[in-house]
């Protein structure tokens, strides 16, 4: 049967879906914890894949479908227990999330990367507007940490790390030329720094000088050109770090805020595993140890969320729910090593995990876009290498072709 000549491939309505979605990540209009307008196109986007295909039938779907599942069992029996019925929106974007996770693993790994390109560009512009048009500034006398289009700090903070990481992966596989991922580099480092979080500035300063590092295509292993390759990043590398030193030595920087944040972050009271619930678990019953404590429990004895996206699913949900969720993680921090090296790997997961230990980043749709698309590249990375398609350095990501 021929085809109507009136009928869209689903793949050119799901590019153009997706890549609005991403480009409207740094867009908050409603409170936090509600939804978003790039969570509403991103589900369109994955309800047009629902319509056509299955989902994965991997080890990490299965772990990030069960630990859906399970977050949501958790919530609904403390719910008519008696707790807050709104618990269960913690538990609904785990399931949004996974589905999500689903959709853009099997876009990516069919159609490659590139409906994540012009969303990634538009997302970069869109967040930088939004920071000069709020007005802060970085000097110590100005009050208050920019936000941007998000409706705290530490959410355009968390943006920033995985910005970082998404950019070093576009650029991996040859779809940003490396003007464009250095300035894109730049940008990431630099909402981090206007956001004055913490976690997201050392996050993004310890890969940095390692995404930095301009690829180099594959086969040009000329003695001439891995000496001006090694060069350029040596000399690079080095500039940025005399520089920084200099500028701090003359201080340039003393009337900035971000530099007192980050030199008294390992004193500050905020900055302890206590104050940010990490050993809630400890005031439940053997039961909630297994189990979880639910949102509302964690609640009632921290008084907010755990800061941490581990130890918050390891309160909220027990040992049994981190069992499931750190599998899952494990899986996708492995499966990069394998595909990428371990700077690759680093670059790639290490700054939203590092940003992890400190804040909960659990509902953040862009995590688990960057987790999907890297996690659907890395399977065809590591196929293709078998068949001698692509070449992967053990220690570096080179630049690869996408499909």
């Amino acid at each position: 049967m021929k085809a109507s000549p009136f009928t869209v491939p689903y793949y050119r309505i799901e590019r153009p879906l997706l890549a609005l979605g991403v480009a409207l990540l740094p867009v908050y209009i409603f409170s936090s914890g509600g939804i978003q307008p790039a969570h509403m196109v991103i589900a369109l986007f994955s309800a047009v894949f629902l319509a056509k295909r299955s989902f994965p039938r991997t080890s990490w779907a299965i772990l990030l479908f069960s630990i859906s599942a399970y977050s949501f069992l958790v919530e609904s029996i403390y719910t008519i227990l008696g707790g807050s019925s709104s618990a269960i929106m913690s538990s609904i974007f785990f399931i949004y999330n996974f589905i999500v996770v689903s959709s853009v693993y099997v876009h990516c790994r069919n159609y490659g990367l590139s409906a994540l390109v012009p969303g990634l560009k538009a997302a970069c512009v869109i967040a930088v507007s939004s920071v000069i048009i709020s007005g802060v500034t970085l000097y110590a006398n100005d009050e208050g940490r920019s936000a941007g289009g998000f409706n705290n700090p530490n959410q355009l903070g968390y943006f920033s790390v995985c910005l970082l990481s998404l950019t070093y992966l576009l650029y991996c596989h040859r779809l940003l030329k490396y003007v464009t991922a250095l300035s894109m580099f730049f940008v990431a480092l630099f909402l981090s720094i206007v956001s004055l979080s913490k976690a997201a500035m050392v996050s993004n300063i310890i890969v940095f000088l390692f995404v930095i590092n301009p690829m180099r295509v594959v086969g040009s292993n000329g003695i001439y050109f891995l000496f001006k390759y090694y060069m350029f990043w040596f000399f690079l590398s080095a500039s940025v770090v005399f520089s920084l030193i200099f500028f701090y030595e003359a201080g340039y920087f003393e009337n900035y805020k971000f530099i007192p944040r980050l030199q008294g972050m390992i004193s500050e009271a905020d900055s302890s595993l206590e104050s940010r619930g990490y050993f809630a678990f400890l005031d439940g019953n053997f039961g909630q140890l297994v189990f979880g404590l639910g949102r509302d429990g964690v609640l009632d004895i921290v008084g907010h969320e755990v800061h941490s996206t581990l130890a918050g699913v390891l309160n909220d949900y027990g040992l049994l729910g981190f069992l499931l969720f750190f599998c899952a993680i494990s899986v996708w921090i492995l499966q990069l090593f394998r595909a990428y090296g371990f700077v690759g790997m680093s670059c790639i997961a290490g700054p939203a995990m590092l940003y992890g230990i400190t804040h909960n980043g659990i509902r953040f749709t862009i995590f688990w876009i960057l987790f999907s698309s890297s996690m659907a590249m890395a399977g065809l990375v590591i196929k293709r290498a078998k068949n001698k398609y692509y070449h992967r350095s053990k220690y570096s990501c080179e630049v690869l072709d996408t499909p």
